[in-house]
């Protein structure tokens, strides 16, 4: 059960969120990327080293978003800088929870870049801002691994709701993002330890990604 979750949230994360980019992505890197996490799910011995598999590759495919969006080179040398923090935090972790943390971590970073691409007009860029800083300052707080996924977990839903928000220009979708945030919070009450975050924020992560890949889908209509 918990290796075919991890592969799904894997699967939708990476390939949902990219849609936008992938036109003028090389679908080269895509491919390598989708073939890795095959590899190394053939390698796994557990589900918490699938769950790091998965975010890895979550990470990658958020850098190759982030690079087809950055169409001026602003952001290139800091999507390289949180690649680079992605490879040598690894380096140094000394299990899969704390490989897990290092990829969410990541991934909110590089969600963080993404949402500042798509703000052209500034809008958001202080709620992106108070996304990053929560992550920092709850990072200080966490007393482990499990922690810090779910502070990641957590960070990632958000900057999805702000990623939604953004290509929501008409407001059809406002008060479903809404509702997504409002579960994420309602949940986090009733959460009884830090591995039910990391599941209330994937499962946040994940409709909010269905959000972004109903608004791609010009045939629905709310």
């Amino acid at each position: 059960m918990k290796r075919r979750f991890w592969r799904l949230v894997a699967l939708a994360l990476a390939l949902t969120l990219a849609l936008s980019a992938f036109a003028v992505a090389r679908a080269s890197d895509v491919d390598d990327i989708l073939a890795r996490l095959e590899q190394n799910d053939a390698r796994c011995e557990s589900a918490p080293q699938q769950a790091v598999n998965g975010v890895y590759r979550w990470a990658e495919l958020l850098a190759v978003t982030a690079y087809a969006l950055d169409t001026s080179g602003v952001y290139s040398s800091v999507i390289d800088g949180v690649l680079t923090t992605l490879s040598s935090n690894d380096a140094r972790c000394e299990s899969a929870p704390q490989q897990a943390a290092n990829g969410t971590y990541r991934c909110a970073e590089l969600l963080a870049i993404v949402a500042y691409e798509l703000d052209t007009s500034g809008v958001y860029s202080s709620v992106i801002d108070g996304v990053l800083t929560t992550l920092s300052s709850n990072d200080a707080r966490c007393e482990g691994a499990l922690q810090q996924q779910a502070n990641g977990a957590y960070r990632c839903a958000e900057l999805l709701a702000v990623i939604a928000y953004e290509y929501d220009a008409a407001g059809a979708y406002g008060d479903v993002i809404d509702g997504v945030l409002s579960s994420l919070s309602s949940n986090d009450a009733r959460c009884e330890g830090a591995q039910q975050q990391v599941v209330n924020g994937a499962y946040r992560c994940v409709e909010l990604l269905a959000i972004v890949a109903y608004q791609f889908d010009t045939s629905v209509r709310v």
